[in-house]
Order: C-alpha cells, then sequence, then structure tokens
C-alpha cells in the first residue's frame, strides 16, 4: 500500500536525538489488547449492528464519530448517515469506554520508566489519542498520568483534523517551539499512528506491534522502526 519510507537515514538524525517524542495512548502506552475493540462490538450490538470485535480493529485510532459512522457504513446500518444517529452512538460509546478504563485501564509496563528517561535527556513527552478529551482525562486520572513526566497531552476533537493528519504534531511542536518535524518521533500502534508521523514528516515514526496490530498489519505502512514495545524506545532513541 505504501513505499517504505522516503527519507534519508544518514547521519543527520542518526547522530541526534529528538526534541520531541509523540506517544499514542490506547494500545501503545495504556494497555489494550481488543478490549476498546470488545466495547465498540457491545455498544454497536446495542444500536442493531451487530459485528464481532475483529471487525474494529481497523477503526482504532480514529476519532469515535469518525469510527461509528465508519463501522455503521460497514454493517449496512440504515441510519449511518444521520448525524443524529451517529451522535447518540458516539456519546453511548464514549461513556462505555469511560467504564472500560476506570474499571480496566493499566498502562504499558514500563511505559512510565520510558518516558522518565527520555525526559531526563530533555526530551518532551507528549500523549496523543483519537479518545475525545473527555475520555482521554478519564484514562489520564486514572493512571495518574497528569502532571508529572507527561509535558502535553492532546486529543482529537482539539484540531481541526484528526489523525492521519498531522495536526497533533504541529499544536505539539507550536507548544513546545520546536520548528522542525524531523525533529519530532511518533510511536504509535496503528496505521494511523504511522502515517500521521510520516505526513508530518518525523525523523522518527515508530511503530508498536504488541498493540491493537500485529507487525504483519503495520509493515506496508510508512516507518522507521517495528518494536514489540515502548520499552525498546531509550535504546533506538539514545543511541
Amino acid at each position: 500500500m505504501f513505499e517504505p519510507l522516503a527519507r534519508s537515514f544518514g547521519s543527520y538524525w542518526v547522530a541526534m536525538k529528538p526534541k520531541l517524542v509523540m506517544f499514542d495512548m490506547a494500545g501503545t502506552t495504556v494497555f489494550d489488547r481488543g478490549g476498546v475493540a470488545k466495547v465498540m462490538s457491545r455498544v454497536f450490538g446495542e444500536f442493531g449492528a451487530d459485528m464481532g470485535p475483529g471487525s474494529f480493529v481497523t477503526l482504532m485510532g480514529m476519532p469515535t464519530v469518525t469510527a461509528v459512522k465508519n463501522g455503521m457504513k460497514r454493517a449496512g446500518h440504515e441510519r449511518a448517515e444521520e448525524p443524529g444517529f451517529l451522535k447518540e452512538v458516539s456519546e453511548k460509546l464514549d461513556g462505555a469506554l469511560i467504564e472500560h478504563f476506570e474499571a480496566e485501564g493499566n498502562p504499558v509496563p514500563g511505559a512510565m520508566a520510558v518516558f522518565t528517561k527520555l525526559r531526563q535527556e530533555g526530551m518532551f513527552i507528549v500523549l496523543d489519542t483519537g479518545l475525545n478529551r473527555r475520555v482521554a482525562d478519564a484514562v489520564l486520572g486514572k493512571l495518574g498520568w497528569q502532571g508529572g513526566v507527561i509535558d502535553f497531552t492532546i486529543t482529537c476533537d482539539e484540531v481541526n483534523r484528526p489523525k492521519p493528519s498531522p495536526d497533533m504534531i504541529f499544536e505539539s511542536m507550536k507548544r513546545f517551539a520546536v520548528d522542525n518535524p524531523a525533529h519530532v518521533a511518533k510511536v504509535g500502534d496503528t496505521p494511523n499512528d504511522l502515517m500521521m508521523g510520516n505526513i508530518g514528516g518525523c525523523g522518527w515514526v515508530i511503530g508498536v506491534t504488541e498493540g491493537t496490530h500485529a507487525r504483519e498489519a503495520l509493515i506496508p505502512y510508512p516507518h522507521t522502526h517495528l518494536v514489540a514495545n515502548v520499552n525498546a524506545l531509550p535504546e533506538i532513541l539514545l543511541s
């Protein structure tokens, strides 16, 4: 689907450390082995769209309302184009996701240590997500990730265009006066994350394969590295 990332891998970026590292949340830094997909399957079923959890994997990383619209169209639901219906489903899904993360939300083992290590090396730590601010704040509150070693969080409803648009990257860069996306590392577990980093011109585009997508599913998308989980990042970014 995509050619390998067309960017020089010479001494320019290899010899430097990123100034900003941008992590996706669910599936990348927040543990998710199919839990979100199961929640989506259950909520869709309540609205007459019976789809198994596996049907939602390709919708991961999208804003709730976009995922709902695309999922309902895929299911052939007769109301898939009705804004009022999509809003109702989206609000129901947001509530169900908050309940899910409050009950089962846990950090990926080692994630906080990675944040701390990279920040000690002078990098800004940013979390981005396709979840809206309401849901993201519930997750951050559950994990105790508000403040501390996380410098900034940004959600899809706080920019004009969601993933794979790089709007969230550019907004974060402006906040920390990072003037070149080659100084940014984008880390995520979905094709949308990899496309976002590539479109944004990030110097590092790193796919995580223990989240919602297996290695084989991420290989076709542009990336500089594929790793099992975020614990591999210090070796990559500090070498």
